[in-house]
């Protein structure tokens, strides 16, 4: 049951019906009933990776905080309550607040607006300044990084709610909330947005569309269906981002299926058999897949077809992948990030970090990747000459 060692990725009971269940979630969640990890691949380095500079976002946490870009700063999230602006250029500090409460979610940024939420359930947003705008208390934990985009503030909590806040003052705009299944994983997955939508993985396999101006429902469609005779075999949430390109809408399910579907509409385009709880990644020509079992994947975008795999990197509790340039960027639990040709799968390079595990996906930005590790380290890399 691999799903119960996830750091902070883990089933939330609902519902005293479930109650006996709590015992064997407790029982499989040992350490020892995970497959030992695949020695780390010995990788001669073919395109230049280096790390340029590196800064500390606070101290050792199993949340995965996603650095946000606010101009020419790198705001990121650091335990317990560490809030702190980093120059894109050198990681010099430009600035640091402290909350009142503990960080979960993360941190988003947008439009001169920087967004946090707090593990009792508390939102703060500052300007890029550092300057407080607004707190206001919203019904439970904010278990994603807020999205901060066309005046508003959208937040995610722990109990299925999603809600739109005004930037300026933090008013609310609007509410979505969906009935949950009675078991579910613990969702950090960012919400995205594209031309006024926001695009949001819910658990139960399904993908919403809301529209980000008032939050009515533009389509909500499957991506996978739960099945089998326990709610734990039930479980089929989308617990990774989607990604959005050129008309589509991709993601993937845990103990479900990935697939692509319109954005327009939520029309699948494809979809087939697939387990993950890192993520995808996608270009003009292909989807990229990190599954359950640390397997590196690429499909054809247009038909999910196989086009190679990579499995050097089992067990090695692999996060979401990143695509930079010509290559692929995947953390892992040691903290080695390693650099995959998109062209065949095969390693081309592999990068050290501070030897905590890379959780969360690496951000590209500009020519650079950023890669923050679960012991509160930032690094910036670069590729090339």
């Amino acid at each position: 049951m691999p799903l119960l060692t996830m750091g902070r990725l883990t089933p939330v009971l609902r519902g005293a019906a479930l109650a006996m269940l709590a015992g064997v979630l407790v029982a499989c969640g040992s350490t020892s009933n995970q497959p030992e990890p695949s020695p780390r691949p010995q990788v001669a380095d073919q395109i230049g990776a280096r790390v340029l500079w590196r800064a500390s976002a606070g101290g050792k946490t199993d949340f995965r905080f996603l650095p946000a870009q606010a101009g020419d700063r790198l705001i990121v999230a650091g335990a317990p309550a560490q809030l702190a602006a980093l120059d894109l250029a050198t990681g010099a500090q430009r600035w640091q607040v402290e909350l009142e409460q503990p960080i979960a979610g993360g941190v988003g940024a947008g439009e001169g607006t920087i967004a946090v939420g707090s593990l009792k359930g508390r939102v703060y947003a500052y300007s890029y300044d550092g300057a407080p705008l607004w707190q206001i208390q919203v019904s439970s934990e904010v278990i994603a990084p807020p999205l901060v985009g066309g005046s508003i503030v959208v937040v995610r909590t722990a109990d299925g709610r999603i809600t739109g806040f005004s930037a300026a003052d933090g008013a609310r705009k609007w509410q979505f909330q969906r009935q949950m299944p009675a078991l579910v994983l613990r969702n950090f997955a960012p919400m995205v947005v594209n031309d006024g939508t926001v695009f949001v993985g819910m658990a139960g396999g399904r993908m919403v569309a809301l529209r980000l101006a008032d939050g009515s429902v533009l389509w909500d469609s499957p991506v996978a269906q739960p099945r089998g005779a326990t709610e734990l075999e039930r479980i089929a949430d989308v617990v990774a981002p989607p990604v959005l390109g050129e008309g589509l809408v991709c993601a993937v399910a845990y103990q479900g299926r990935v697939g692509c579907l319109d954005q327009r509409n939520g029309t699948p385009v494809w979809s087939r058999e697939a387990s993950s709880y890192a993520g995808v990644a996608l270009d003009s020509d292909q989807l990229y897949l990190v599954d359950d079992l640390g397997h590196v994947s690429a499909l054809d975008r247009n038909s999910g077809r196989s086009m190679w795999r990579q499995d050097k990197l089992a067990a090695r509790r692999v996060g979401a992948p990143a695509r930079i340039g010509e290559v692929l960027a995947v953390g892992d639990l040691e903290g080695y990030v390693h650099f995959l040709s998109r062209e065949d799968g095969r390693f081309v390079g592999q990068l050290s970090t501070d030897g905590s595990r890379v959780a969360a996906v690496p951000q590209v930005i500009g020519e650079r990747l950023i890669v923050q590790t679960q012991a509160g380290n930032v690094f910036a890399i670069g590729i090339g000459q």
